[in-house]
């Protein structure tokens, strides 16, 4: 007899499987700083993570102190982000960063535990294009929340490659690029790279991106 069906979804997507493998490597982890990466990056809220060591006795070239080491994260709530750095870090090792949270430890004693937060550059983009008639009424929207859509993809510490900007801006169909310009201020002049420091991260918005038409 006939019966009604529910249509199913697929257990997860390849980005979701590509996800799940990435993270699985740190949760298996006996290693502490895999272990500190399994124990964070499961926590709410969590986009993106980065852990420096520094095992000498000297300050290296991040400015991580000797004998030390900087977790920079986005995203997720401090006080957990603290609890977890102090439920896996090593005796005697120093966690460094530009913000501290104390953290009590089970006999009720008050730690002082420190991360960062990536300091956010500005990216700003300006375009110039001519449009043809296949150019949707609403392309510059399209246009600017492919690069949005870009510019978030990128993690801690990755460049702005101002070539890659071109895959984006071409998705959307109806026009040429005649001028494309990026920077880190509200009037770019350059076709060079933005250069993202260790523990920078790209910040974008549509009041940053500026398209105009010849």
């Amino acid at each position: 007899f006939p019966v009604t069906i529910k249509v199913g979804n697929y257990l997860e997507t390849d980005e979701e499987l590509r996800e799940r493998f990435r993270n699985t490597k740190f949760e298996k982890a006996t290693n502490v700083i895999e272990s500190l990466y399994s124990s964070i990056l499961n926590l709410n809220g969590i986009e993106d993570l980065k852990i420096y060591e520094n095992d000498t006795n000297v300050v290296d070239s991040n400015g991580v102190n000797g004998h030390s080491f900087l977790t920079i994260v986005e995203g997720g709530l401090g006080t957990e982000i603290a609890q977890a750095i102090w439920d896996n870090k090593p005796i005697g090792i120093l966690s460094q960063g530009n913000t501290t949270v104390t953290v009590f430890d089970t006999q009720g004693l008050p730690h002082d535990v420190s991360f960062s937060r990536p300091t956010k550059v500005n990216t700003y983009i300006s375009l110039n294009i001519t449009k043809d008639s296949n150019f949707p009424q609403d392309g510059e929207d399209k246009i600017k929340s492919a690069i949005i859509t870009y510019i978030d993809s990128l993690k801690i510490g990755d460049d702005v490659i101002y070539s890659r900007l071109y895959t984006p801006i071409n998705s959307v169909p109806g026009f040429q690029v005649n001028s494309l310009f990026l920077g880190s201020t509200p009037s770019p002049v350059s076709t060079s790279n933005l250069v993202i420091n260790f523990d920078q991260i790209c910040n974008i918005n549509t009041s940053f991106i500026t398209i105009t038409e010849t």
